[in-house]
């Protein structure tokens, strides 16, 4: 009774601070001409609470990643999927990193350098570009980031060149109207519109998971080669 109390309670709370009326603090920041995931908010994506309806264990086991896989974890923010990627493909494998934001990039570098995830390479990405090596991951993945790119059909373009051979994206996003927790309603893209704007990148869907409560789960290739 007490747990389901306290849990009820957290999500109100949740939800007014997520919320958009003027008195409260933004989901989305202007960042260098950009908006972005407001930094003040990293303490909910670490949250315990995530845990629950973000199904990391889930959504890790669906990519059926193997050791020594490389994986992109796109907008890393804290490191949330970062350090579960870093154990899953163990010490001969590779994690890049990337954010965009100063703050981010320091506390990924932390939590790399004080969790021991040695495979763990932190960059800086761009808003425009990966800045990652061609031909060099297994997975590209992305969590409620993807909307938060600009010119996406022309950054997908170039995240394709990124991929090896048989590589896949993964990208989960808020679905709309979903939930008040979370982004603004007029940043959450539509499952379609992202499936259409994949295949304008040169990529085709292979798979679509519906397990998680708030948020669409798509998996995609290559079109061609």
């Amino acid at each position: 009774m007490v747990k389901n109390l306290q849990s009820f309670v957290f999500c109100v709370l949740l939800a007014g601070l997520f919320c958009t009326g003027p008195a409260c603090a933004p989901t989305v920041i202007d960042y260098k001409g950009h908006m972005v995931f407001n930094p003040d908010y990293l303490w909910y994506l670490e949250s315990p609470s995530r845990d629950t309806w973000q199904k990391p264990d889930q959504v890790i086991k669906t990519l059926h990643l193997s050791p020594r896989d490389v994986v992109a974890d796109i907008g890393a923010g804290g490191g949330y999927f970062t350090e579960r990627f870093s154990k899953t493909v163990g010490p001969f494998g590779l994690v890049y990193a990337t954010d965009v934001q100063d703050v981010m990039l320091e506390d990924l570098k932390k939590r790399a350098n004080a969790r021991g995830l040695h495979n763990v390479e932190v960059v800086r990405g761009a808003f425009d570009n990966p800045m990652l090596p061609e031909n060099s991951c297994d997975l590209v993945f992305f969590s409620s980031v993807y909307k938060e790119i600009e010119n996406r059909v022309d950054y997908m373009r170039k995240v394709r060149r990124v991929l090896k051979p048989g590589g896949r994206v993964a990208i989960i996003e808020y679905r709309p109207g979903a939930t008040v927790v979370g982004p603004p309603p007029e940043m959450r893209l539509s499952s379609e519109r992202v499936k259409g704007e994949l295949a304008a990148s040169g990529f085709t869907l292979g798979k679509e998971h519906d397990f998680l409560p708030r948020e669409y789960f798509l998996i995609f290739f290559k079109t061609w080669e």
